[in-house]
C-alpha cells in the first residue's frame, strides 16, 4: 500500500458516509438507534470510551444551542455542539423504545434488550466497534472502518471546511495540540502544499 492509500484509509469520503448513513433501517427500533448513533458520532468526534458514558443529562442547551456536555480523557470537561438532525435521531429513537428523555441519570444509547424489557443496559465499546463493523460490510465500504475513523472522519472534514487546529482540538479533546495536527496530513494536500506558494527567499 502507497502513501497516499494510506492516507486515505483513515478517513471516510462523502460517498462512503452517506452509504453507512443509509444502512440503518429507520423503521425500526434497532435502525433508529443506529442511525442516530452514527449521526452522533460523525457530528461529533467523540470517542467510543465518551459515548459508552453518554447519560440523556449530558444533553444540554449552551447560548440556545444543543451540547453535549463529555468527560473525556483525564477527566477534562467540554462542551461538544450536537447537531439538530442528530438531536432529531436520538429523540426519534428515544420515541420508538418508549422513553421520553426525562431522566437524566439513563444512557443516551442502550443495548436493545431483545430478551425482555428490563435488560436493556448501557452499550459497550466492543458493542459499538461491532455496529460500526457490521454497518461498514453492508455498505460496501471497501476499506476498513472503526469507531475512530469516524472520529478522523469528523477532524478531516472540520479541517477541508478551514476550521483552525486550535478549535478542533478543542472539540475533539487532545490535551495537546500535536495530537490535532497528526489530523493535518490526512486532511487536504492543497494545505500541505499552500507553504511552497510563498517562495521566500527565491
Amino acid at each position: 500500500m502507497g502513501k497516499n492509500q494510506k492516507r486515505e484509509s483513515g478517513f471516510l469520503t462523502p460517498e462512503e458516509v452517506g452509504a453507512m448513513l443509509r444502512v440503518p433501517d429507520r423503521r425500526t427500533l434497532q435502525g433508529k438507534r443506529d442511525y442516530a448513533l452514527l449521526k452522533t458520532m460523525l457530528g461529533s468526534g467523540l470517542r467510543s470510551a465518551e459515548l459508552c458514558t453518554l447519560d440523556v443529562g449530558d444533553i444540554q442547551s449552551y447560548r440556545s444551542q444543543p451540547v453535549l456536555v463529555v468527560n473525556g480523557k483525564g477527566g477534562r470537561l467540554r462542551k461538544v455542539p450536537l447537531h439538530p438532525e442528530a438531536l432529531e435521531a436520538i429523540r426519534a429513537y428515544w420515541r420508538a423504545e418508549g422513553r421520553n428523555g426525562a431522566d437524566p441519570t439513563e444512557p443516551i444509547f442502550q443495548t436493545l434488550g431483545k430478551h425482555g424489557p428490563h435488560e436493556a443496559g448501557r452499550l459497550t465499546y466492543k458493542a459499538i466497534r461491532h455496529l460500526v463493523a457490521r454497518v461498514r460490510k453492508v455498505a460496501l465500504v471497501r476499506r476498513r472502518v472503526t469507531p475512530h475513523t469516524l472520529r478522523h472522519t469528523f477532524a478531516v472534514s472540520l479541517l477541508d471546511a478551514g476550521v483552525d487546529l486550535r478549535t478542533v482540538q478543542d472539540l475533539l479533546g487532545h490535551a495537546s495540540i500535536t495530537t490535532t495536527q497528526a489530523y493535518l496530513h490526512t486532511s487536504d494536500e492543497k494545505k500541505l502544499a499552500a507553504i511552497h506558494i510563498l517562495g521566500f527567499g527565491s
